[in-house]
Order: structure tokens, then C-alpha cells, then sequence
């Protein structure tokens, strides 16, 4: 992002820095400071815990691992790789990896989050640090490489890491060290100042390289004499010209980032606008011991200097603790004396925040573990209404509006909360600090912008899974119409190679014509009704289904005494039923084309019954016993065949007067019936004559004769 000419520090500006003006800001308290429990005496060393538990999660992103479970490590091994904007994480002391696992982090979420837990062997073994020669001939990018690979982040709280910082740090005219400390009851810069004074400077120097700053300017509150003292001293032996020192009135919150730049250049920071922007780079005291212990030790970030204070620890001071470290074995160290509903905060009384159990490391952000009593930080009185009093807004370092932020923020009306500019808020706690109503109005700015935060995520996730959605719509219609294009290309190609082959001839199109002219030159149904062509095919088919199997059953050989009668009356029967048909078939109207030659097929087949039937009849009459009654059977027989017969020919005529084109074809099929009957019964009478009984064989003579007689009628 690119800046505005006019957010640029100007040369007259910075003269007047140098020339010792300040400026100030609007609001600010006074609360009770507390600070000289904790900075009387000597930084001490915490010692080595019995377990580390070093997160190596950061904001969601899990680096790549170095380690697993079971390794041995030593003090100042990397477990984590660079990973983007994240900064490598250290063992800070030897020991055995136990487990990587998530646990609760030091954080006011309370969330937990991955990492590595190492059982310490106390043995401190660390490895050869490398140590840079001569910074100085290092470039830029080299030094803030190194930076990032020894972990060091902000340590003013904001756990920032410091090589982002650095790397996009362009055109940069001013360079605040920022040693303020304005925070009760902390009191970790101001020892480290005291004891370390030169090494800052030498930090100072690393950034100066770096950054190549116009001024350099160290921002001390005036309540911290010692520690300013300790950096004359150490300014007058460096004899450097461009670094000052500025001791600044006591007034919460200076040293938040905002509020020490409007006392240092009487310039606000706009709203949303990084200070780089305006030509200024701000790094903690202690962020730039770090950052000496990296360049010139070769050591990277393994301890910071956390106070530990309150009226519930026997114990008070500064201590030099390892990142990792229990905060109960801090506790048990400084030995705490805990009371009914003891309160364990993380950072000052006013922006730190409350442990709900010590089961948590201490973290490179951690700064100050407060332990008070009940008479020091007694419980708060119950929340009461707002009385409008306006005392919150005439705090406020930002000059907001807490009063309608509050009112917004229980409503849950985000739009207005951006409106109200809610962003802006520092959590400075003052508003809370001077309210008389006792209402905790950083907590409903800290649950607002929570919620907004999460109501953004959710948005901007739903809007990457619409375009993702409409990309994959649009991936899949392309993908359909280069299918559907490679197709027609395809048959393009068959068809011409089609034609190619058959001399130009399209024979796929020449198929498909024959077919639908074959369709339409297909002869509809005259039939009255649809499909009733097709259902009198059905019907004719059941009709010679059923005489075929009623033929069959008459085919069975009567060898029983008594059974020819028995046949003989069956196929009366059957020759009864035949007629019937027959005429019923002669007699009903032929309105419809085509009946005509259905019922011809049904006489024929009652016909053909019949005959079988009396041949079966003739066949029991030649048993012995038998010759007189199949001779009377045999007569019974022919003079139903006659009349049937006379009954055919009554209904062929009929038949020819309605199907004239069809006569000649049922007078051949008729002939050639008259022909095969004939021939039937001569071989029958043949038959009856080969017998002993004459009597059987004048009855087949006569038979035979009226059989004769009966063809010369026909």
C-alpha cells in the first residue's frame, strides 16, 4: 500500500522531534501504578521445569514439524520449519519430545492449540549457536532472514513477528524504541533497561543498519529514573548522535502504539493505516534485546523476562523464565498463597485478562503473572445502569463513543458498531476504569468485535463457496460443450469419410429416408375399431389352440369294451358343436372386411374335428363285437358329415356373394377337402373288408357306396 505525501514525517517535523518537543493525546487516567513490588530487586533465573509445552500453532497455521515424538533434543533446536509469515519455534531446553498434542494455550480464548511437550533431562545441553561476524556487511534481507529463523516476535504483548515488520519497512525517517511500560504492576522493561542498557543500544544499532532511520528516539516514562539513568550512561559511551532519549509524562495508556506516536510527532495514525506508512517503524525494549541476542549471540528467542507480582505471592520480582514453562511451576517457585477465589491475570490489571486454571505455559507475549488478594483487587461490584455521565468518552485516547458502543454492542447491530468506528478500540480499559456504574465495557467491545470478526469469516467463507460453486458450474457447461462439439466433429468426419468411400453418398441419410418412406407407404387399418385386426389374429390363434388339444384327447385309442359308444357320441357332439359354429358364422352379417375369411378358417377347423372324430369312431368299430354297432355308428356318422357339409357349402355361398375375390381360393381348399375325405374313407372301408365277419364286410360296401354317392352330390 502506498502512502499519501502528506503522512510523511517532513524535515521540519523532525527538527523539532530532535529539538525535544512533545506533544500529547486526549484522555488517559492515572490509575494507582503499583510497580515498585516487583522492580526493586535483580532479574532472576526461573530455572529449568520438569516439562515444556511449546505451542507451535500460531493463528490457525501449523508449521511444518521437525521432530516427533520420542526425539531427543537440545536446547535452541528448531522444531519448527519457516513456514510464510510464521516464525520458528525453539526447544528451550534438552530433554526428550513426550508428546505433540493440542493444549490449551495462553490466550483469553482459552483455545487449545498443537504442540510439542518435551520432558527436560536438567542438563541444559544447547547447540553451537552461529554467530554472526560483522552485521554490518550482512545485507538487509540476510539480517531479517536471521531475525525470523530465531523466532522473535513482539514482546511489547502483541506477539507481532518482527521480521514483517522489518521487511516491509521502506523509506523509513523515524525509529521509536518503545520503553514506556504503562501498565500497572509491570515492571519487566524497566529492570531489563536497568541491567542491559548497552545490549539495547547494540539491538538499536542491528535496526539502524536495517531500517537506515533519520532519528532514533527511546520512550521512557518519567516514573522509571533508574532505567533512564542506565540509558544515558550507555548513550554517552556510544556517543552516537542520531538516538535520544525522551522521558515522557506519566499517563496511561502512552505506551500504546498510537497514542506514543502522537506524543512523539503530534501526528495521529489514520484509521486503518500502518505507521510505516507514515515513515515510522515502533519496536518494544525488549523486542530489540531479542533481536541483539539473534544477530550478535546467535541465540535465538528462548526466555523473556516476565514480573511476577501480587499481594497473594510471597515471592516478588522478575525472573528470566523459558518459553514453555508451567505457569504453576512459576507459581510454586514464587510461592504463591492462595486465597477463596483466587484471581490469576495474564498482563496488568486494566488490558491483561483472567486464567481460568495455571495448567498453561507461558508464552512469548507473556509479560507479567498478577496475583493479588481480595483487599488488592477486590471483586467488582454489580453491573448498574448507564447514567449517561460521559466520563468514558472524555478518557478515551481514541476519542470514541463508548457510551452508544455499548449501547450498539448489546444489540448486536454490527453496522453501527463499524459506523461508531469500533475497530479503533484499543482495550485500553480506561472507559471501564472511570465509569461509576461499574460496567465492564471492554467486555462487550471484546464479545462485539469477536462476533463481527466471526460474522466475517462466515461471509467470506460463503462468498468463496459461491464463486467456487460458480466456477465449478462454469468448468462443467464448457466441459459439456466441448463434448458436444468433439461429437459433431466426430460424425462430421465419419460422414465425410462415409462419402469419401461410397462416391459421395450420403448412406446414412438414404437409410433414413427409405425407412420413413417405408413407414409412410405402410397400409393403415381399415378396421372400424383400432387393433382389431390384431385381436381377431389372437382369437383365431386360441380357436386352433383349443381344437388342436380337443383333437388330441379324441386321438386316444378306445381298446375298452363299451368305449366306441362313448366316442361315437363325442364326436356327435363334436360335430354338433362344429355346425353350430358354422352357422353362427353363416349366419352373422360380414360388416367388417376380413371376417369373412376367419369364419371359413373356423368351419374348416370344426370340419377337420369332426372327421377325426368319426375316424376314430370307424377305428373302434373294427374290433371284434363291435362290427354292427360301428357299421350304425359309421351311418350316424356320414349322414352328420353330409349335413354338415350341406351346411359348409350354404355358407361358402354366402362367403362368395360378400368376398367375390376370394371364391376361386375357397373353392380349391374345398376340393381338395372333398378329395381327401374320399380318400379317407375308401382306405377305412379297405379296411373293414380285410375283417372275417361278412356282415361287417356288406356294412363297409355300403358304406363305401354311400360314401360315393354323397361325393357325386357335393
Amino acid at each position: 500500500m502506498t502512502s499519501k505525501p502528506n503522512n510523511l514525517l517532513s524535515e521540519e517535523q523532525l527538527g523539532k522531534i530532535l529539538s525535544g518537543k512533545q506533544w500529547s493525546f486526549h484522555g488517559g487516567i492515572h490509575p494507582q501504578e503499583n510497580k515498585q513490588q516487583s522492580n526493586q530487586s535483580l532479574i532472576s533465573d526461573a530455572g529449568i521445569p520438569p516439562f515444556l509445552v511449546i505451542a507451535v500453532e500460531h493463528k490457525g497455521l501449523i508449521p511444518e514439524l521437525l521432530v516427533k515424538v520420542g526425539d531427543s533434543v537440545l536446547k535452541g533446536q528448531a522444531l519448527t520449519k519457516v513456514y510464510g509469515a510464521m516464525v520458528v519455534q525453539h526447544a528451550t531446553s534438552s530433554g526428550v519430545v513426550r508428546a505433540i498434542e493440542k493444549r490449551t494455550d495462553l490466550h483469553p480464548s482459552g483455545l487449545p492449540v498443537l504442540s510439542v511437550v518435551i520432558e527436560t533431562d536438567g542438563l541444559d545441553k544447547s547447540i553451537d549457536y552461529k554467530k554472526i561476524a560483522d552485521y554490518k556487511k550482512e545485507t538487509d534481507a540476510a539480517l531479517i532472514e536471521a531475525i525470523q529463523n530465531a523466532g522473535i516476535v513482539g514482546l511489547g504483548g502483541a506477539g507481532f513477528p518482527s521480521h514483517l515488520k522489518l521487511a516491509h519497512s521502506k523509506n523509513i525517517k523515524l525509529l521509536i524504541i518503545n520503553a514506556v511500560e504503562c501498565e500497572p504492576y509491570i515492571t519487566a522493561d524497566d529492570r531489563l533497561m536497568q541491567e542491559h542498557s548497552e545490549e539495547i543500544l547494540t539491538g538499536i544499532n542491528v535496526l539502524q543498519h536495517i531500517l537506515q532511520p533519520q532519528l532514533t528516539v527511546i520512550a521512557v516514562e518519567d516514573n522509571k529514573p533508574d532505567a533512564i539513568a542506565a540509558l544515558n550512561r550507555a548513550l554517552q559511551k556510544s556517543s552516537q548522535a542520531n538516538i535520544i532519549l525522551r522521558s515522557i509524562p506519566t499517563r496511561y495508556p502512552s505506551g500504546s502504539e498510537k497514542q506514543l506516536i502522537e506524543i512523539i510527532t503530534g501526528q495521529q495514525t489514520p484509521f486503518e493505516k500502518h505507521p510505516t506508512e507514515l515513515g515510522i517503524v515502533m519496536q518494544n525494549v525488549g523486542t530489540v534485546f531479542a533481536i541483539k541476542e539473534a544477530i550478535i549471540d546467535g541465540q535465538p528467542l528462548l526466555s523473556r523476562i516476565v514480573t511476577m507480582t501480587g499481594n497473594a505471592l510471597h515471592k516478588k520480582g522478575n525472573a528470566r523464565v523459558r518459553i514453555g514453562t508451567p505457569i504453576q511451576y512459576l507459581l510454586d517457585k514464587y510461592q504463591l498463597l492462595p486465597a477463596a477465589e483466587q484471581k490469576l491475570i495474564i498482563g496488568g490489571p486494566l488490558m491483561g485478562f483472567t486464567l481460568s486454571h495455571s495448567d498453561v505455559p507461558v508464552s512469548k507475549t507473556c509479560n507479567c503473572i498478577l496475583a493479588p488478594n481480595q483487599q488488592e483487587l477486590p471483586k467488582p461490584t454489580a453491573e448498574r445502569a448507564c447514567i449517561r455521565c460521559g466520563e468514558c468518552a472524555q478518557v478515551c485516547p481514541v476519542e470514541l463513543l463508548p457510551q452508544q458502543l455499548l449501547w450498539y454492542a448489546k444489540s448486536k447491530d454490527h453496522q453501527k458498531l463499524g459506523e461508531y468506528n469500533l475497530p479503533s478500540c484499543i482495550e485500553c480499559g480506561a472507559c471501564a476504569f472511570v465509569c461509576p456504574s461499574d460496567i465492564p465495557l471492554v467486555e462487550y467491545y471484546r464479545i462485539a468485535k469477536a462476533e463481527i470478526n466471526s460474522a466475517e469469516k462466515e461471509a467470506e467463507k460463503a462468498e468463496t463457496a459461491r464463486i467456487r460453486f460458480e466456477n465449478r458450474q462454469a468448468r462443467l457447461q464448457q466441459a459439456k460443450l466441448d463434448r458436444q462439439k468433439k461429437h459433431k466433429e466426430a460424425a462430421a468426419k465419419r460422414l465425410q469419410q462415409l462419402k469419401e468411400q461410397e462416391g459421395g453418398e450420403d448412406l446414412i441419410a438414404a437409410a433414413v429416408a427409405r425407412a420413413k418412406a417405408k413407414k409412410e407407404a405402410a397400409p393403415e387399418s381399415t378396421d372400424n375399431k383400432p387393433g382389431e385386426s390384431k385381436n381377431a389374429a389372437v382369437a383365431a390363434a386360441v380357436a386352433r389352440a383349443k381344437a388342436k388339444k380337443a383333437a388330441a384327447n379324441s386321438e386316444t385309442p378306445q381298446t375298452e369294451p363299451g368305449k366306441s359308444k362313448n366316442a361315437a357320441v363325442a364326436a356327435a357332439i363334436a360335430r354338433a358343436k362344429a355346425k353350430k359354429a358354422a352357422a353362427a358364422n353363416s349366419d352373422a352379417p360380414q360388416t367388417e372386411p376380413g371376417k369373412s375369411k376367419n369364419a371359413a378358417v373356423a368351419a374348416a377347423v370344426a370340419r377337420a374335428k369332426a372327421k377325426k372324430a368319426a375316424a376314430n369312431n370307424e377305428k373302434a368299430a373294427t374290433e371284434p363285437g363291435n362290427s354292427k354297432n360301428a357299421a350304425v355308428a359309421a351311418a350316424i356318422a356320414r349322414a352328420k358329415e353330409k349335413k354338415a357339409a350341406r351346411a359348409e357349402a350354404t355358407q361358402q355361398a354366402a362367403a362368395q356373394q360378400k368376398e367375390p375375390d376370394n371364391q376361386a381360393v375357397i373353392a380349391a381348399r374345398e376340393e381338395r377337402k372333398k378329395k381327401a375325405r374320399l380318400h379317407k374313407q375308401q382306405k377305412k372301408a379297405q379296411s373293414q373288408i380285410s375283417g372275417d365277419d361278412k356282415q361287417a364286410r356288406i356294412a363297409a360296401a355300403v358304406a363305401k357306396a354311400k360314401a360315393k354317392k354323397s361325393a357325386h352330390k357335393e
